[in-house]
């Protein structure tokens, strides 16, 4: 049975089996695990200390206001909308 680290703490959650897919293909070929693929992402977008910009601060009073918002008809019509398909 494996040790766990105090400092550590498991997270458990459901995705899309596609998405899962997707994912664990991404980290083969990136040559790293699952784990450390979903850890980059988070430290990189979602914990980062960065700043935002003026043109980012900016797009968030304008979207806060309801000004300039694009809508879609959905996820798929998003994705396919910014060239992501």
């Amino acid at each position: 049975m494996a040790a766990h680290h105090q400092d550590h703490t498991r997270l458990t959650f459901e995705l899309p089996v596609i998405d899962h897919k997707k994912l664990k293909a991404l980290a083969a070929l990136s040559g790293i695990s699952l784990k450390d693929l979903i850890l980059t992402c988070l430290r990189e977008n979602l914990l980062s200390e960065n700043e935002p910009n003026e043109e980012t601060i900016k797009v968030f009073q304008d979207t806060d206001q309801r000004k300039k918002l694009v809508r879609y008809k959905n996820a798929d019509d998003l994705i396919d909308k910014l060239g992501l398909k």
